[in-house]
């Protein structure tokens, strides 16, 4: 896992870079540069404004007592955007201003829950198939079993 993650990292790095050459090249150095930190400033402002908007989204949902997973979704993947925002690169910034629409967060969010349901991932697997359920206590002792056994006769027995 650490390797797939180092190769995709290391080809987003070139990707971005092969991308920003190109850009450069059309528009200039200075322009591209330019461009590439207004698009991250503005990505975050827009960022923080959605951020804003989900979080009291979120609030409204809980006090009418519902399930908040929907804002949980969107504030994800909004934060996932935010990130990419802040990395250098016309491909980051794409993909971050994909991710600030929230018709595409609200489709990513429902492929993630279907995907979710279909795996059952955070269910806990039971091993149990019914039967007999004994319940007990017990308690640790230094005498010997022989001991015990003779005491809990005596138990029984009164």
């Amino acid at each position: 896992m650490p390797l797939i993650f180092l190769a995709v990292l290391i080809s987003v790095i070139y990707l971005e870079f092969l991308v920003f050459a190109e850009v450069a090249s059309e528009i200039g150095g200075l322009t591209a540069l330019m461009l590439t930190i207004l698009t991250a400033v503005l990505g975050i402002y827009i960022i923080r404004q959605e951020g804003l908007q989900v979080l009291g989204n979120l609030k409204n949902t809980v006090d009418r007592g519902e399930s908040p997973v929907s804002d949980l979704i969107h504030g994800f993947f909004l934060a996932i955007a935010g990130f990419f925002f802040l990395l250098p690169g016309f491909i980051t910034d794409t993909i971050a201003i994909l991710l600030a629409i929230s018709p595409v967060r609200a489709f990513l969010g429902r492929m993630l829950v279907d995907a979710a349901n279909k795996n059952d991932v955070g269910r806990p697997k039971s091993t149990y198939t019914g039967g007999i359920i004994i319940d007990g206590e017990y308690e640790e002792s230094d005498d010997e079993p022989s001991e015990k056994i003779e005491e809990i006769k005596k138990d029984t027995e009164s």
